[in-house]
């Protein structure tokens, strides 16, 4: 049974409440505080970052939870002297300098669990294909505006897949924004805070004309392409326009299996995107595919119609348009393509830096098609599933 007793004052750097599952025995050797709990969880926890992270002594704010003193302030030296279990509950530290400091327990086990890593609390990213996603996950949009569990839901499925869809919603302007701010705060952009996609007399992008889409990432002329967008249909009284998803993570995974060499030149060569219109001129030299430290691919970026200049020595030119061309048909295929149409009060958020999204042609004599859409950063997703988690 998990054990509810908490500190009678805020001994934990963060907002969570922490269950203590049982009273930890503590040991101390090499510098380290060993906490082991009845259950067999054990975290180590080093004597300057017990000594750093303490609230209660000015060291950490009680109210906002951050540090007020940088760690260049402390013994480099420092040791652990003794450590107890107090009523309260605490952890009492004394350590080598003579201070005394005063930590929940419960809190620790929570860093014992891996609470501390960016990814704890976060579904994980499953690549698919067209045989395995017909229809983008769906929820009623109405619930997401007023309930956090349905939020949650539609959130988790988000990130896990790169998209997922609401229904139902109103039509009436600024509700992707109602939406945007249950999620996070809305990022604005070149085309503004917000922006509608429709057919335009002077467009200043291929965006506000009818002419088909291919798969593409948004703004990948800008250093940090928006990692979020939502896209809210207003009204579609217009023949065709259908939407397009492919992941291109499962591309770049395809890719990587069946084209090493073709996955190399993705992932190592640039090419430089530009937006240029009147007024602004944006640029970014990046590939196509990004990979981590650990080879994993964690963004893809790849607006056809902004790919500008190939910023690499002239003999790799060509294997890097073979291998552009072999993306980009890949994207386009019925092998990843998941195509559906878009009924107004439908709202479709996905990640622009993983997900190629594109449209069918559609008449625009035949009726109106009208959306409106926002930006939001990664960060917000993933901030908003961590406080709903809490």
């Amino acid at each position: 049974m998990l054990d509810d007793r908490r500190p009678t004052r805020p001994l934990a750097p963060d907002f969570a409440d922490h269950a203590l599952n049982g009273d930890p025995s503590l040991a101390l050797r090499d510098g380290f505080l060993t906490a082991t709990w009845p259950d067999g969880l054990s975290g180590r926890f080093h004597a300057l970052w017990l000594r750093e992270n303490e609230v209660i002594s000015g060291i950490i704010d009680p109210v906002t939870r951050e540090r007020e003193i940088e760690i260049d302030r402390f013994d480099p030296g420092l040791s652990l002297v003794s450590a107890d279990l107090t009523d309260g509950p605490a952890v009492e530290i004394v350590f080598s300098d003579g201070h005394t400091a005063r930590i929940d327990p419960g809190w620790l086990r929570s860093m014992a669990e891996g609470r501390w890593h960016p990814a704890h609390d976060i579904p994980e990213q499953t690549p698919w294909d067209a045989a395995g996603m017909a229809e983008p996950p769906t929820f009623d949009g109405p619930a997401v505006l007023t309930d956090d569990g349905a939020l949650r839901e539609w959130l988790s499925a988000a990130w896990a897949s790169g998209f997922a869809r609401l229904r139902n919603l109103p039509t009436a302007p600024g509700t992707v924004q109602r939406v945007g701010e249950r999620i996070g705060t809305v990022r604005s952009s070149n085309f503004g805070f917000l922006f509608t996609v429709e057919t335009k007399p002077d467009p200043d992008s291929t965006a506000y004309t009818s002419v088909s889409l291919d798969g593409h990432t948004d703004l990948a002329s800008r250093e940090t392409q928006p990692g979020l967008q939502m896209l809210h249909c207003r009204e579609n009284s217009a023949t065709g326009g259908a939407s397009t998803m492919a992941d291109g993570f499962a591309v770049a995974e395809a890719i990587r299996t069946e084209d090493p060499d073709a996955f190399d030149a993705l992932t190592t060569l640039p090419w430089v995107f530009t937006n240029r219109h009147r007024d602004s001129d944006y640029r970014f030299s990046g590939s196509i595919v990004e990979t981590d430290s650990a080879g994993r691919v964690v963004e893809i970026r790849n607006t056809g119609f902004l790919r500008f200049y190939p910023d690499m020595a002239d003999a790799d030119i060509p294997r890097a348009y073979r291998a552009a061309q072999l993306f980009n048909a890949h994207c386009r295929s019925d092998r990843f393509l998941c195509r559906t149409p878009f009924t107004p009060g439908d709202l479709i958020l996905f990640d622009n830096r993983r997900m190629l999204h594109g449209r069918d042609s559609f008449d625009p004599q035949s009726g109106v098609r009208r959306l409106e859409g926002c930006y939001l950063d990664r960060d917000e997703i993933l901030s908003r599933l961590r406080v709903l988690a809490r």
